[in-house]
């Protein structure tokens, strides 16, 4: 999340309305998307590769929009690194949702070397946003604390209260704790406290709060999914693919192969080679536009 940029009130203004816009498109108004939010993807006909690829302080990958382009017309990619919590692959979603509503990032700039940080701020509010709505967000702190100003609220009480939200809306802690501070609703003081809370931390207070309120929810939240997977539409069309003679025998296999599939897995009996993982780092780390 991209905390060297201050968004205007003209922007924050226009980010809520295309959270806002897009809620109502699915169908979601004032309830969490949580979990649902893979499903509402690909009801846009974005298909979504899971990939458990390795971090590190040089490369960090949670998420990547990458656009083809054929004669068939246009495909939008989401590729997903699993190796992350799972409550940061969702943030990780939605903020590609905003590069793909507002055709942003570098997956609509073939010339942009790296994505611009006013565009990556704009793209963490807007997830912030549709996963939690500034509206709800405001209701809940007045019908909790009878005020908005929680400058003078205990550190403890605030922690109940975020892990209450996270525990009903599925946002990572950091994310939450920003939410408040945009909102004006916290100091720089509070946030600098609470972020120096580790909220991954099993014997932290945060995270004894939290799985004492929702214990299911936090190990969820809190699990490295490392998943393999990709859209059960994009899985078919591969195998129509195959079965029309467009793919070889070694081919089908080792895209099969990239996503944790066999041949068998679909009635196949083929004997080839594993496939490279190579392939995907190519959607992670690309973000460009095959013009093939």
């Amino acid at each position: 999340m991209n905390n060297e940029i201050a968004l205007t009130e003209l922007q924050v203004d226009q980010i809520k309305e295309y959270a806002d816009k897009e809620r109502k498109k699915f169908g979601v108004i004032d309830v969490p998307i949580a979990g649902e939010l893979f499903m509402l993807l690909e009801q846009e006909g974005i298909a979504i590769c899971q990939y458990p690829f390795p971090t590190s302080k040089k490369s960090h990958t949670d998420a990547n929009i990458t656009r083809f382009e054929s004669e068939s017309g246009q495909m939008i990619f989401i590729g997903l690194n699993t190796a992350i919590y799972y409550d940061e692959q969702l943030f990780a979603l939605a903020h590609e949702l905003y590069h793909y509503i507002t055709q942003t990032g570098k997956a609509y700039d073939a010339d942009a070397d790296e994505e611009d940080k006013l565009t990556e701020k704009k793209a963490d509010r807007f997830a912030a946003e549709i996963l939690l709505p500034s509206k709800v967000l405001k209701s809940r702190i007045i019908e909790q604390f009878e005020t908005s100003q929680l400058k003078n609220v205990s550190n403890l009480r605030l922690l109940r209260f975020i892990a209450r939200l996270q525990s009903e809306w599925w946002l990572p802690y950091r994310a939450l704790v920003l939410r408040l501070c945009e909102e004006k609703y916290i100091t720089d003081s509070q946030v600098e406290e609470l972020f120096a809370i580790d909220d991954r931390d099993e014997n932290s207070v945060y995270s004894k709060i939290l799985c004492g309120i929702s214990p299911d929810n936090y190990k969820k939240l809190n699990t490295i999914t490392k998943r393999t997977d990709i859209s059960a539409w994009v899985m078919e069309t591969f195998i129509q693919n195959y079965e029309d003679g467009d793919m070889t025998d070694d081919e089908f296999a080792s895209i099969l192969k990239l996503f944790g599939k066999e041949p068998d897995d679909f009635g196949f009996d083929l004997s080839v080679d594993a496939a490279d993982v190579d392939e995907l780092d190519e959607l992670f780390e690309g973000g460009g536009v095959d013009e093939s």
